[in-house]
């Protein structure tokens, strides 16, 4: 080689340089490429082998036995009123969601996957449509409204005879109340002529029976500045100085009466006399009740009216459903619960649960009363 010879410029040692690594990488692809199918083969036997591990202990294939899920709703009625306290104890102690802690080991004692749901609702009138038409599963309701819808009499003159109406359980009494403003002038049912008096809503067992109250002592629903409001707003209404009176028909203590009665805004008045009894002789869910005094806060003793609240269902609601519904209501490891619900809790018995029903029992419920001995076959 003659020395006189140019060595290679910078351009072309920089090309040679690309071209070794290129023929170096080939190299290392093409035994990667001989070495893939093995690596593959050894990664998918490792993969299935920890899959089935993670398989065998999942708790789907786990040997557990699914509960079903159940919902059960029990229409009430104003917030402010007895019925939504009362429904919400109920529902909670009949209550055991799925997966919950059993009975025995401090869970809840309800019936198993049973998830019951209260809900305010417009109140007796409603409820007893909305169970007829299967748009809830249970709901409270005034036993003349019960006794009415089921012979379709007076409000349900024009449906017909709801017979597909069932009772579970008789419930309490619920007392009349008629609420007034204190300074509105009122002392007797007769000085509300016109006054403005809620009547309650339309739905409502309270509105039917304050109209037949009202008639018995002549006076028209012309006679007063009628309002058609629940328990609560009427109790709004009362502070603000808007309303002079409202009906409720409720168990005694009601919530929104005992908060005006704290705040020295109402008093009480009484519905007895001719009018009432003669009312009680024509209608014979109507019965003497006297609110003691002290129920409300600085009033007296009251003679008023009042009517069994009943717990009804559809006839279709399953016999066994209702069968177990009873037996946690009353299982002595929820009566803790049950009693915190709602003063009149202390009520709501085995014993008195026929009292009062005009209607036939639900075939569960039957069963129930009938191995408690508390009916005879």
């Amino acid at each position: 080689m003659s020395a006189n010879r140019k060595k290679p410029g910078k351009l072309a040692q920089a090309r040679a340089k690309r071209m070794a690594r290129s023929l170096q990488q080939q190299g290392i692809l093409s035994r990667a490429k001989k070495a893939l199918p093995t690596f593959l083969v050894g990664l998918v036997i490792i993969s299935g082998l920890v899959g089935a591990f993670v398989l065998w202990r999942s708790p789907s294939v786990l040997p557990v036995t699914e509960e079903k899920v159940r919902f059960f709703q029990i229409a009430t009625g104003s917030v402010g009123g007895t019925y939504f306290p009362v429904g919400k104890a109920i529902a909670t102690v009949i209550s055991k969601p799925p997966g919950d802690v059993s009975c025995e080991k401090g869970g809840k004692c309800g019936v198993d996957g049973l998830i019951a749901i209260a809900k305010a609702a417009p109140g007796s009138v409603a409820n007893v449509r909305a169970v007829s038409g299967g748009t809830v599963e249970s709901a409270f309701a005034q036993a003349d409204i019960v006794t009415w819808a089921y012979e379709g009499k007076g409000p349900f003159e024009k449906d017909g005879e709801f017979k597909n109406l069932r009772v579970i359980a008789s419930l309490y009494p619920e007392a009349v109340h008629l609420v007034v403003a204190k300074g509105s002038g009122i002392k007797r049912i007769e000085d509300l002529r016109g006054k403005r008096v809620s009547i309650d809503r339309v739905g409502s067992g309270t509105r039917i029976d304050a109209l037949s109250i009202l008639k018995a002592y002549g006076i028209s629903q012309k006679d007063i500045i009628a309002h058609s409001v629940d328990a609560s707003q009427a109790s709004d209404l009362i502070l603000s100085g808007e309303l002079d009176a409202y009906f409720l028909i409720a168990g005694t203590p009601s919530l929104v009466i005992s908060d005006l009665a704290e705040r020295s805004k109402i008093n009480l008045i009484p519905i007895s006399g001719s009018p009432a009894n003669k009312l009680k002789s024509d209608n014979r869910y109507f019965v003497t009740k006297t609110i003691a005094a002290g129920t409300y806060k600085g009033l007296g003793e009251i003679e008023t009216l009042s009517v069994q609240a009943l717990w009804i269902t559809n006839v279709k609601t399953n016999r066994k459903l209702v069968r177990k519904i009873l037996s946690a209501l009353w299982r002595e490891e929820n009566r803790k619960i049950f009693l915190k619900g709602h003063a009149k809790m202390e009520l709501i018995t085995p014993q008195s649960a026929t009292e009062g029903v005009a209607i036939p029992l639900h075939r569960g419920a039957r069963d129930f009363y009938i191995k408690q001995g508390i009916l005879k076959r």
